[in-house]
């Protein structure tokens, strides 16, 4: 007896299952985050589970803890690429690279508000609502984002020593003249797309004032 011949359709389906690839572990991990922060958004960290993020994914529970070891892990990472916002190479470089002082604001000033993504606002909304929780957690990334303050500060102080910009209160507490960054964000959070001209405003008067400032 010969074998039936299969149909159009089945036919489809295994030629598309033969040309199916494995995805990189990034970029699998970076499809879990996604999916954890919709899911953490939408129902809160303890009303999410891990099912239901592999689900988000199209993954097995098994899938997802070849590459995180728990929910806390996941919303760790969460908080750490938020601690590394507009601290990628390429921006650092960016603000450090800078001839001037004049170019030294407008470079600081264009990345970190441009860091001010759909995806950092949700994981600031999440700290916000669901980070008493975690108590460990959170305290690993306040620890963190405390490292990233002082990194900031002593590009600042090497300004200062290198007589680019003038020694005052605000170059010895450079995090107070970032604060701004905080109201933008805040807007943001708010008011969404409804606040696009008022953070405008803010990064505009920001820029304007360090200038003087510093």
């Amino acid at each position: 007896m010969t074998q039936a011949k299969k149909k159009p359709k089945e036919k489809a389906a295994v030629k598309a299952k033969r040309k199916r690839t494995r995805l990189s572990p990034e970029v699998r991990r970076k499809q879990i985050l996604e999916a954890a922060l919709a899911e953490f958004s939408a129902m809160g960290f303890a009303a999410t589970s891990i099912s239901r993020i592999a689900g988000r994914v199209g993954i097995s529970k098994a899938n997802v803890y070849v590459h995180f070891s728990s929910k806390d892990q996941i919303f760790e990472t969460l908080l750490q690429s938020l601690s590394s916002v507009g601290k990628s190479q390429g921006s650092w470089s960016r603000i450090q690279e800078a001839r001037d002082v004049s170019e030294f604001i407008d470079n600081l000033i264009d990345v970190t508000y441009e860091a001010l993504t759909p995806e950092a606002l949700a994981i600031m909304r999440l700290l916000i609502s669901e980070g008493h929780r975690i108590p460990d957690v959170l305290a690993k990334w306040h620890e963190a984002n405390l490292q990233g303050r002082a990194e900031r500060q002593a590009a600042i102080d090497e300004q200062v020593a290198a007589g680019r910009m003038k020694a005052n209160p605000l170059t010895e507490h450079f995090e107070f003249a970032m604060t701004p960054v905080v109201y933008a964000a805040v807007a943001k959070l708010t008011f969404g797309d409804a606040a696009a001209e008022e953070v405008e405003r803010i990064k505009d008067t920001h820029r304007k004032l360090l200038r003087q400032l510093l």
